[in-house]
């Protein structure tokens, strides 16, 4: 049983049931940086973990255990719950600070949390901690929230507690994960549709870059912000547009001339990246992976030239990838400036290919890569016993 140690140090009594929690990191097959853009993406829950267990208390005092790093967070549930300097902290103060004011929260709680979610690799680490955190919450004090309403309120954590105004895409994979499909998200309406994976004879393979560069979050801001300057622009020349999920082709044609050169690229690629997974998602439905892979290879060069949140790290192993001959599809994950390249490989070859990809990028950064061999998985799930 995982966190035994823990629970039978709590001494909180047999009235509070324990309560274990699985929330798992995500991948994105494609749709980067259109989410806040309310256009489409296609991500999917995976096997790697966040893992949390909690048990009511009978004060009202909160103690979160972050096992991985050895630290804690202690507070008292009726304080006025403001950001930490601790980035980790604020993913649960943020979700607590939203699910209180339900009124229901009469007490406080003990919460030992770990994972197996590597950090900074564009797996939304963060999001399943909020997402987690959120369900744990949820089911001890009964709050009744719908799954939806989790999301939004993780979401909310980032924007207001982390500082990251992220899209929804994250907070739905992880809610709303299916084992074997993706999950191929409209973000203005949040309907979404099931899109089986079928991979055959491929395996899908993060290689990790182990680059973080500061400008993640401020870029990742800054994105946003330029996306919203074109929609304002536009929206003089159609009142009709809201976001940039409603300009097309049709309109840069006709009005880009009004946009400066860094705006004109930003929208570009939001049109053609929404294309791109519609696209993706009827190349699934006809078993066409090699079409897949060559719009995974469009989708980073677009990144990489046009939306400019790659590096040179994730650019050699797109590159290496591309030239190798086993690696139908590859193309940066995340927000960007670091983290993983996703990567469809033949089964037979995986192993190898990948060590000769990880030995050049040691030979050429200087840095060693890692790999994660990965499968589709279900969503944030609530566990019996810890099983």
């Amino acid at each position: 049983m995982r966190f035994e140690k823990e629970l039978s140090g709590w001494e909180n009594g047999p009235k509070h049931n324990p309560i274990w929690v699985n929330s798992p990191a995500r991948i994105n097959l494609i749709g980067e940086h259109t989410d806040y853009n309310y256009g489409f993406v296609l991500p999917a829950a995976i096997d790697k973990t966040a893992y949390f267990l909690i048990q009511l208390r009978e004060d009202n005092h909160c103690k979160v255990e972050a096992k991985d790093v050895g630290d804690y967070l202690i507070f008292d549930f009726q304080d006025d719950l403001k950001p930490s300097p601790k980035n980790w902290q604020n993913y649960f103060l943020g979700v607590m600070h939203y699910m209180k004011g339900s009124g229901k929260v009469k007490q406080g709680f003990n919460l030992v949390f770990e994972s197996d979610i590597p950090t900074g690799a564009g797996m939304s680490s963060s999001a399943a901690l909020a997402c987690g955190f959120g369900m744990a919450i949820n089911e001890a004090y009964q709050l009744d929230l719908s799954k939806q309403e989790i999301a939004k309120i993780a979401q909310l954590a980032e924007h207001h507690f982390v500082g990251v105004k992220c899209g929804i895409m994250d907070q739905y994979a992880c809610m709303f994960g299916m084992d074997g499909h993706a999950l191929k998200l409209d973000c203005r309406t949040l309907q979404y549709q099931y899109q089986k994976i079928q991979l055959d004879d491929y395996q899908l393979v993060l290689i990790d870059s182990k680059v973080k560069h500061e400008l993640t979050s401020t870029e990742y801001n800054k994105r946003r912000e330029e996306c919203e300057r074109v929609v304002s622009t536009f929206k003089k020349q159609d009142s009709a547009i809201a976001t940039l999920r409603d300009v097309t082709q049709e309109h840069l044609s006709n009005f880009g001339k009004v946009l400066d050169s860094v705006a004109f690229k930003r929208c570009d690629y939001v049109i053609n990246e929404n294309r791109r997974v519609v696209e993706a998602c009827q190349a699934l439905d006809a078993n066409d992976l090699q079409l897949f892979g060559t719009l995974m290879y469009q989708s980073h060069k677009s990144l990489a030239h046009d939306y400019e949140v790659s590096c040179k790290e994730l650019d050699f192993l797109v590159d290496a990838a591309r030239q190798c001959g086993h690696i139908i599809g590859s193309r940066m994950m995340g927000g960007g400036f670091g983290g993983c390249t996703l990567n469809i490989i033949a089964k037979p070859n995986a192993q190898e290919v990948v060590n000769s990809i990880l030995s050049s990028y040691k030979a050429k950064m200087g840095i060693d890569g890692e790999s994660y061999f990965i499968e589709i998985k279900e969503s944030c799930k609530i566990l019996n016993n810890g099983a």
